[in-house]
């Protein structure tokens, strides 16, 4: 039925959910692995690369909580494009004959 989403492209549209707060956890894990790679003291300059690596998060808090709130980010931002993608599927299409 046209203007409705297949059934595998419904299954598609959860991966949005899923993959969104996975990539900025992981992206925070492993700025965090590399920070924690340059010991025995962590540089002025290391501890400046984590902040911007930790990014939107230490906009918000600072770099301690900052995983918690990306993950929070991703999440609102998977749903956003979650739901935006399903609004955007149940639109009539239009066929000109």
């Amino acid at each position: 039925m046209p203007g409705l989403p297949s059934k595998r492209n419904r299954s598609r549209e959860w991966l949005l959910l899923l993959l969104t707060p996975l990539a900025f956890f992981l992206k925070d894990v492993f700025a965090t692995i590399a920070v924690l790679s340059r010991e025995p003291g962590i540089t002025e300059r290391a501890a400046m690369y984590y902040h911007l690596a930790l990014l939107p998060g230490t906009i918000f808090v600072s770099a301690g909580d900052a995983i918690a709130v990306n993950l929070v980010i991703g999440v609102a931002l998977g749903g956003f494009l979650y739901f935006a993608l399903r609004l955007w599927g149940r639109r009539p299409t239009s066929h000109s004959r």
